[in-house]
């Protein structure tokens, strides 16, 4: 008798203990056992992304091509806060992908309509089929270095003119020196321009859109090392081509001496001097040393 007593009430523990387990279940009540979830995507599309993707000659010269796949966590931000090869390639390629996602911003997941932290999955593929040469977005680009008069601190400027019947507005981004400073972008007419920094294996990139026909962008510079050495030096990387440009290097009275020597000497209408060097066409992320020594 006492067995059978055992029994029931073991048994009917057993359903209060299933049906208080089933009454926390979505599905016992009517709804989805998994709420809808909307996927992260690139803000400006994939476009975008695709946009920061670099296919490096030695590369297409190898006839390398395939899909790298990129697992990245998007936090509810936005913002990339993890990433990793899941799918790899080839050692350049698998970091130009990998860095190309880390310096993109993403509309977040979403989760019954609120933002959630979410690892997704990204195929970034290499086809030489679908390869072309990046032309120029600019009619004209330039680099002006202006030191101060003690030499201790740089101020970068750089200007260019898009090319009309181009359709704005254009992303653009800069891969800044690591002890770069203050950094600005205007438009022609003089508007500011939002900019973000964002940073992945290379380094810090400055990265903007432009809607108007001219722009400049700028940073604080100080020297590397020992300040006594006078040098700027710079890898110069933009994600878009440039057309044969100029570095020019503008002093007041100071008297110095170049290691490299200028291509061309102008006297400005306030007393200072322009010195110039040409510098050839860039192809889009390729980069340039920039290094001036000066030699008093």
């Amino acid at each position: 008798m006492q067995t059978s007593i055992q029994r029931v009430l073991i048994t009917s523990l057993g359903i209060c203990c299933v049906l208080a387990i089933l009454g926390q279940c979505a599905w016992f009540k009517g709804e989805t056992l998994e709420p809808e979830i909307t996927k992260p995507h690139p803000i400006g599309g994939y476009e975008t992304l695709g946009s920061r993707i670099y296919y490096p000659p030695s590369a297409r010269e190898a006839g390398l091509e395939g899909a790298v796949t990129v697992k990245v966590f998007v936090a509810k931000d936005g913002r990339v806060i993890d990433s990793r090869i899941a799918q790899k390639l080839n050692p350049e390629l698998d970091r130009i992908a990998l860095n190309a996602v880390q310096r993109t911003l993403f509309e977040p997941a979403l989760k019954n309509g609120k933002p959630i932290d979410i690892w997704i999955s990204i195929p970034i593929i290499f086809a030489l089929k679908d390869w072309h040469s990046k032309s120029s977005p600019f009619s004209s680009f330039e680099m002006i270095v202006h030191p101060n008069p003690a030499y201790q601190g740089f101020q970068v400027e750089m200007l260019g003119k898009i090319k009309p019947g181009l359709v704005l507005p254009l992303l653009f981004e800069c891969l800044l020196p690591f002890n770069a400073d203050q950094t600005w972008v205007k438009t022609g007419s003089g508007n500011n321009l939002e900019t973000r920094r964002v940073r992945d294996a290379s380094g810090e990139w400055l990265t903007f859109e432009v809607a108007e026909r001219s722009l400049t962008l700028g940073f604080n510079y100080l020297p590397v090392g020992d300040q006594g050495d006078h040098k700027f030096q710079y890898k110069f990387i933009m994600n878009q081509a440039l057309p044969d440009w100029q570095l020019a290097l503008i002093y007041g009275d100071q008297h110095q001496r170049f290691s490299q020597t200028p291509d061309r000497r102008s006297v400005q209408v306030d007393g200072s001097i322009r010195f110039e060097y040409d510098l050839d066409k860039l192809d889009a992320f390729e980069p340039r040393y920039l290094e001036i020594a000066l030699i008093e």
